[in-house]
């Protein structure tokens, strides 16, 4: 990718000229760009490339050339840790340093990226970005795409596709289209539909972390106990009345793999709550805590290669993020937050104008990239979660994949 936006040097779309721009004009901004690129250890050979197998970026007039060239190309496969997340690759070491933990918290920054990747979305919902989206060598339905032990194996009998008959994309025409795919009829059943008791999945994902007892501010910037981080729930929901109902509860947390599927399933019978209706919290979208970067507190030092996987329960409290509350059907589940988080360049973070449905009915989607997400159940409400639902107890060892709509917990 460096090499070839070297060589094609393409005039800067507008908003990477923002941020070219920003670089210019604020020292600030320039001074920390600068430094955390050379903070970078880039002597050690595992730094030397980036987590895709890229050439760590030294300069920031190269910076920015590289994110030029990739927000007018469509996302390429691959099998490394940044499947689908092609900047974040680019921008993993540098967000782990001191500089780039201070930098990516900044307002003025956060626009910018707000901006590019906004940019970025509208030319992956173009015809132009089906490229990649081929049976082709490298293509996001190759052969070996599909043999992978991943979200992509078994394609046609998985997924519903526009046209099986077409050998080369299957009918896609965008990338978009593509990533939001859904699964065929009857692929993911949902679980004990009629037991207003049980709780499903409410998306294909990871478990990450359960945490009880949950206060109103924590400490999510540095580990505790189990290697993780605290919740702090004003800041994830970004509304401290809100933030209030669900003080001393318990939050669940399970990470979306970019190869997989992103569309969200209601979790429980139900409606949105007519006081608290979905609404978007921005924040920042490249924020790694030092604790998973270079400086940690602990002197142990563990860059994370998925850049803020590890960090999720950090990103639930200052990424940008989709806040909903559920009133369920069932009044012995309490109320359910629900708190979908863009990791990283998942910028579109995307709720469907729903009042009421039903357990395993669809209600949203991220828009590219993996993600994450996190549901909310209230003190009191006696949560027993099933044993696929439970996270590994190390962090850096995530556990098996949760199928959406199954199930997920009990209210006993």
């Amino acid at each position: 990718m460096v090499e070839r936006a070297k060589t094609a040097n393409l005039p800067l779309v507008p908003p990477v000229a923002a941020l070219q721009n920003l670089l210019d004009t604020n020292p600030c901004v320039r001074m920390l760009f600068n430094e955390m690129l050379s903070e970078v250890p880039i002597g050690d050979p595992r730094y030397s490339k980036d987590p895709s197998g890229g050439w760590e970026i030294t300069d920031a007039d190269t910076l920015i050339q590289t994110i030029n060239q990739q927000v007018q190309e469509p996302i390429t496969y691959n099998d490394s840790a940044q499947i689908g997340t092609p900047i974040n690759a680019i921008l993993d070491w540098p967000m782990g340093t001191k500089s780039g933990f201070a930098v990516f918290l900044r307002d003025d920054v956060d626009q910018t990226i707000c901006d590019i990747l906004d940019y970025w979305g509208q030319f992956l919902k173009s015809p132009a970005s089906v490229s990649t989206v081929t049976t082709a060598d490298g293509g996001w339905l190759s052969a070996l795409a599909q043999s992978q032990e991943s979200g992509l194996s078994n394609f046609l009998n998985t997924f519903e596709v526009p046209d099986k008959n077409d050998p080369i994309h299957y009918g896609f025409t965008s990338w978009d289209q593509f990533f939001t795919r859904k699964f065929l009829p009857g692929l993911r059943p949902v679980a004990c539909p009629d037991n207003p008791s049980v709780i499903v999945s409410a998306a294909e994902s990871t478990p990450f972390y359960i945490q009880t007892d949950v206060q109103l501010r924590d400490t999510f910037w540095v580990k505790n106990k189990d290697s993780r981080s605290n919740y702090s729930l004003i800041d994830m929901l970004g509304d401290p009345g809100l933030a209030q109902l669900f003080e001393g509860g318990t939050v669940y947390q399970a990470f979306l793999s970019a190869d997989s599927y992103h569309n969200w399933h209601a979790p429980v019978d139900g409606r949105w709550h007519p006081k608290h209706q979905p609404a978007i919290v921005p924040g920042t979208y490249y924020s790694e805590p030092l604790m998973w970067g270079f400086s940690p507190d602990d002197g142990v030092v563990y860059p994370d290669p998925g850049a803020d996987e590890l960090s999720q329960s950090y990103i639930s409290a200052v990424a940008k993020r989709g806040v909903g509350v559920i009133q369920p059907a069932n009044p012995s589940i309490g109320l359910v937050g629900v708190v979908m988080i863009g990791m990283a360049e998942v910028s579109s973070i995307d709720f469907d104008q729903v009042e009421s449905f039903r357990k395993g009915d669809m209600i949203g989607r991220f828009h590219f990239g993996g993600s994450t997400h996190c549901l909310i159940f209230q003190k009191g409400v006696d949560i027993k979660f099933t044993d696929q639902a439970i996270p590994s107890p190390d962090a850096k060892n995530p556990g098996s994949r949760v199928h959406v709509n199954s199930a997920l917990a009990v209210v006993v």
